[in-house]
């Protein structure tokens, strides 16, 4: 039987097997949750502010060292137009084969990543509508107060959102804008050729679809627009005039034509607020000498600017780098203004300003130092250079505010009271455990840049943190309880991620940044999508084990540590060892006892990984010794799959210079000393030029792809005799030429190899990437989001898909389809009518085995929406499934399936 592409698509694109995991008790899972604060704690302990300063510039190094051309330095501003330019031709063109793996979110739905801007709906009289800016993941909406959330800004671009403005005014409060481009704090901003934003978008609808207003085009290649970078952004209550504090300046655009009102005419914070009546008033970040730092107002916000505060005027203002405002809702002479200083004790301060009579009052000394000792950091108040700094003034209240820096705090009336209390962030002064205070609440993070009171009810205040989204329901109260409000808020940014080996295990691990090792797929959680955090610090390389009864996880952080949870609980860090920041390790998938740690230069290794010390590693040598280049850190490992062969099971390693080397027998091996050198002869050894991908056939050890992420040069290469004494290497990287290639993996299925990448825009695949292009891998989901990791599992097909910004996502591996038909006696499964309506027919193929058949349905997210028994019509009734795609998986004799159906 021949069907066209168009229905198999529809009837047979396959889904995910969502297996149980009765193994893993409830008992185990009780311990996770609740270890994670004592790593934390244990991990954040040393996090001062020099560390947390040090530790931004390291994120940026390592972002620059991915990306820059070995050759010249530089991140080549064409080589990532180009990239952008091909992303998006690829997505638009049918390929002559294309994937039919379907993939569904693995969350982390309940856990946020990095957000500054979020903005309630003046226009819904119940609050419930809010739109929220992930700086890696998008803009989304919610309509029921947080407790669901749908991304609103396209898949098939990529947005650092800062600021979300709507317009005030009545019959226009369905017009929003959003602005792109994270000055200070982004993990991929890159220096010299900053990781850029998109300029400002608009929406009409109430923020449902959104467009770029062309006059702000930024295509993120060139430092070369005032609208790369974009601090915050407000619309005129009278005019509709549009605000952009920008770079050093204040523009305002009337809907023609943009104005610049301030212009500094240099690198630097600004901010921008309005009045309802229609009063500006500006910040402009201070630097000694400059005659635009400060605070300026304006009557109407066209012209007419005055200088109400600087530098010396008052006496005692010494601004010397951001400054935020806010003024009173209930009293708008009222003006506050907190800037970053050098001249005092704390490391901001703070004013209050009385505009009708033209009066400031220094109110520093109530900013918060808390009893007990200072915690550097975290107490007293830190706000990391002006990385994570905010205030908000509480509308019914003029001398109620609260601020926000590494933690929030509040202060109920500035007046009276002596000083800030703590409200959220970490929990208090004595350590760095997230705070969890009050009657049942969750816990809230630090990094707070966004503090938004409820329009409609004062005492209601939302969160915009490094964590996500949050809010409480009375910031009255002595101690604040927070609501966790990430309920698919998907904004997590993962360096490394890792898949159980057990085929019927749905556990996952990734380490992400600044966010600590996440784990989910527990056989407690509610569903697919809801993670437990399982260490703290900048999450890391990542491993599940099953050469231990307990099920180790390796997890680690920051600068070389690296730690196994069960059966001891022990940091395993290899004594006298070194690492990069990102601290790299390596358990091997197919035989769990083996563990590889990059120590920079050095490789440690250990057989035993359940019961390794700090002291039992052994020290195998330096990547020198091996044939690469001296003094080359290792970035990269891979294994040979199967049971372990001394006579064909071989290691992997690269590093960050070029070099490829194999280890033959790695378990037995005590040196480098006879790893063979394989680096391809086109590859450039100079620095940077890092390996990231290493990926050996399930099946075939001779089949290997390798790949590397800067931006000028050769990146992906294929050989088929990697065995051999000199591998032969093809280059395979087609219409992926211009890209930067991140991760890797090779799957094969019924005989069919399967390659995929990871880009820094998108995930891509290739049956046979010699001859034939590349395609996208789930445009509408994944997207071009940055791919960081692939860990793939040959014995279900499984292929676990790590992101930076937009989460984790699973599929299972299958076949390409042709383009012009698919012989469906290759299948299990049927399914129509197509699309369905009330109920779905089922009909079985081949071996399947027919029995009690058990059928689950889960959306896209990972939840499941039903299940039971199939009948012996094999019909199932869809009458109360909304209008959508779904997975339905059918499970019978411990054989699972799952295809994809549309409900109409």
């Amino acid at each position: 039987m021949k069907i066209t592409k168009l229905l198999v698509i529809s009837l047979i694109i396959m889904g995910m097997a969502f297996l149980s995991v009765n193994y893993f008790t409830v008992e185990k899972e009780i311990a996770y949750k609740q270890i994670p604060e004592k790593k934390e704690k244990k991990k954040k302990e040393e996090k001062s502010l020099e560390d947390r300063r040090r530790f931004a510039e390291e994120r940026l190094k390592h972002e620059i060292k991915f990306q820059k051309n070995p050759n010249t330095g530089r991140i080549p501003e064409t080589e990532k137009l180009k990239e952008i330019e091909i992303s998006k031709s690829i997505r638009q063109k049918n390929s002559a084969k294309s994937s039919t793996t379907t993939y569904i979110s693995r969350g982390p739905s309940n856990l946020g990543g990095r957000t500054r801007s979020l903005v309630i709906d003046v226009s819904d009289p119940t609050s419930n509508t809010i739109i929220s800016g992930g700086v890696s993941g998008g803009v989304f909406r919610t309509t029921d107060g947080g407790l669901s959330w749908t991304k609103v800004s396209a898949n098939n671009e990529i947005h650092n959102v800062t600021s979300i403005a709507q317009d005030p005014r009545d019959g226009f409060q369905n017009i929003w804008y959003y602005s792109t481009g994270e000055f200070s704090g982004n993990s991929a901003r890159l220096g010299g050729s900053p990781y850029l934003g998109q300029g400002i978008w608009q929406s009409t609808d109430g923020g449902i679809t959104w467009a770029q207003l062309p006059s702000t085009a930024s295509e993120q290649t060139s430092d070369d627009s005032p609208f790369d970078f974009i601090h915050k952004l407000e619309v005129h209550p009278a005019t509709g005039d549009l605000y952009a504090a920008t770079r050093g300046a204040i523009r305002r655009y009337d809907g023609t034509v943009w104005t610049t009102e301030l212009d500094a005419s240099r690198d630097t914070f600004s901010d921008v607020i309005i009045t309802s009546t229609g009063k500006v008033f500006a910040g402009l970040a201070g630097n000694s000498g400059d005659t635009f730092e400060g605070v300026w107002e304006s009557a109407t916000g066209i012209g007419s600017w005055s200088r109400i505060a600087g530098n010396g005027t008052p006496s005692n203002w010494n601004s010397t780098g951001r400054l935020v405002l806010a003024v009173a809702p209930s009293n708008e002479n009222r003006l506050y203004a907190m800037y970053v200083t050098s001249g005092g004790f704390y490391e901001v301060d703070l004013w209050q300003f009385e505009d009708d009579v033209d009066t400031w009052t220094n109110r520093s000394i109530k900013l918060p130092d808390e009893p007990g000792g200072d915690s550097p950091g975290n107490d007293p108040i830190a706000v990391q250079g002006g990385y994570d700094l905010v205030m908000a003034v509480k509308p019914d209240n003029e001398n109620f505010v609260v601020i926000g820096g590494t933690n929030a705090y509040k202060i109920e009336d500035i007046v009276t009271e002596t000083t800030f209390t703590r409200i959220g962030g970490y929990r208090d002064n004595t350590g760095y455990g997230l705070y969890d205070l009050g009657v049942n609440g969750d816990r809230h993070h630090p990094d707070i840049h966004a503090l938004v009171f409820d329009p409609q009810n004062p005492d209601i205040l939302f969160t915009g943190t490094d964590g996500g989204v949050h809010k409480t329901i009375d910031v009255n109260v002595e101690t604040v309880a927070w609501v966790n409000l990430n309920n698919n808020y998907q904004t997590y940014q993962y360096y490394h991620v890792a898949i159980d080996p057990d085929p019927s295990s749905n556990i996952v691990i990734g380490g992400a940044q600044d966010n600590g090792t996440t784990a989910g797929g527990f056989s407690s959680s509610p569903d697919l999508t809801t993670m437990v955090t399982v260490f703290g610090g900048d999450g890391v390389a990542v491993g599940v084990s099953r050469d231990d009864a307990c099920v180790p996880f390796f997890e680690g952080s920051q600068n070389g540590n690296i730690y196994r949870d069960c059966p001891d609980g022990l940091t395993i860090t290899p004594d006298g060892s070194n690492s990069q920041f990102v601290t790299y390790f390596y358990l091997d998938p197919s035989s769990n006892n083996a563990l590889y740690y990059a120590g920079r230069t050095d490789l440690y290794k250990t057989t035993q990984s359940t019961t390794v010390t700090p002291s039992t590693w052994e020290e195998l040598g330096t990547l020198a010794s091996g044939g690469g280049v001296l003094n080359e850190w290792i970035v990269r490992f891979g294994t040979t799959w199967g049971t372990y062969n001394p006579s064909s099971s071989y290691l992997l390693i690269g590093g960050d210079t070029g070099s490829v080397l194999r280890l033959d027998d790695p378990q037995n091996a005590t040196s480098l000393t006879n790893a063979v050198d394989i680096t391809p002869a086109a590859v450039t050894r100079a620095f940077p030029t890092v390996v990231t991908g290493l990926a050996i056939h399930p099946t075939n050890p001779d089949i290997v792809m390798l790949t590397y992420s800067n931006y000028g040069i050769t990146n992906i290469f294929i050989t088929t005799n990697a065995t051999a004494a000199t591998p032969t290497w093809e280059i395979a990287e087609r219409n992926l030429d211009a890209f930067s290639i991140r991760s890797a993996a090779i799957a094969e299925v019924e005989g069919e190899t399967i390659y995929f990448v990871g880009t820094a825009r998108g995930l891509y695949s290739s049956a046979d990437p010699i001859n034939e292009d590349w395609s996208i891998e789930a445009p509408d989901q994944i997207g071009y989001a940055l791919i960081s990791s692939l860990a793939y599992r040959p014995d279900d097909n499984k292929l676990l898909v790590g992101t930076h910004g937009n989460g984790m996502y699973i599929g299972t591996v299958n076949t390409t389809l042709s383009v012009e038909e698919f012989n469906t006696t290759d299948t299990e499964i049927i399914a129509y009518p197509v699309p369905a309506t009330n109920e779905l027919n089922i009909v079985l193929e081949n071996t399947f085995i027919e029995g009690d058949l058990v059928y689950k349905i889960f959306d896209l997210n990972g939840r499941e929406i039903k299940n039971g028994i199939l009948s012996e019509e094999k019909k199932v009734n869809l009458q109360n499934l909304n209008s959508g795609l779904y997975v339905l998986q059918l499970q019978s004799n411990a054989r699972t399936k799952s295809i994809t159906f549309i409900k109409r």
